[in-house]
């Protein structure tokens, strides 16, 4: 019976974190175990479940009296996920051996569809498409603790945030993939690396130039 509950918790949570990264549901908007349970056909236990386990993640944040939020995410808290993924990613890089070779084609497409969204400029598609194609590169690394970090930030919320604040970018930072593929499959991994960890970098000095432009040139 646990077994199925912790399934069912495993599938809530997912669809919750989906919904904000969608923007379905926004910031600072309530999320009622009840509705959520209704909706998914099964008890208050695995919507609380799933709850805990995003507010484990910083994703949601949870009162006394005023029940679960989605909680909003702050440029300096933004700015340090980058300055970490950073870091991640440029060990993942290093640690992947040639197991990248057999996804290369699929590594491709996703850097592609990065550069088309931002022609586009389709937020969502290319948030979608960004995250599919750091998360391929991490997981190569098979490094569990490595994996488990780079999770922990949870990526799908804070890399859509970071795609919203720096739209007029998305050109650049399309690009940057195609560099990157480039550079592994020339079999380069440690130079991928830096290029992987230069791409957040450079996320990180937009994100923060835009703060200042919006404090009017104090730093926040």
């Amino acid at each position: 019976m646990s077994n199925k509950r912790h399934c069912m918790g495993e599938k809530v949570k997912k669809a919750i974190l989906q919904r904000i990264c969608d923007g379905v549901y926004a910031p600072g908007e309530r999320l009622i175990e009840l509705q959520i349970a209704s909706e998914f056909q099964t008890s208050q236990a695995p919507v609380r479940e799933a709850l805990c386990k995003l507010e484990s993640m910083r994703i949601v944040e949870t009162e006394p009296y005023k029940g679960t939020r989605v909680r909003e995410i702050s440029g300096e808290e933004l700015a340090e996920c980058l300055q970490i993924r950073a870091v991640l990613e440029n060990l993942a890089a290093e640690l992947v051996g040639d197991r990248l070779l057999g996804m290369m084609d699929l590594l491709k497409e996703r850097a592609k569809e990065t550069v088309r969204a931002a022609r586009d400029k389709d937020l969502l598609r290319y948030s979608k498409a960004n995250l599919d194609f750091h998360r391929l590169i991490v997981e190569a690394s098979s490094s569990q603790i490595l994996i488990s970090l780079w999770d922990s930030l949870a990526p799908e919320v804070r890399m859509f945030a970071s795609v919203k604040e720096n739209a007029e970018n998305l050109k650049d930072a399309a690009n940057d993939h195609l560099e990157i593929v480039e550079a592994f499959e020339e079999g380069d991994n440690r130079y991928a690396g830096k290029l992987l960890k230069k791409h957040a970098e450079s996320g990180l000095i937009n994100s923060f130039c835009r703060r200042i432009e919006t404090n009017g040139g104090r730093k926040s």
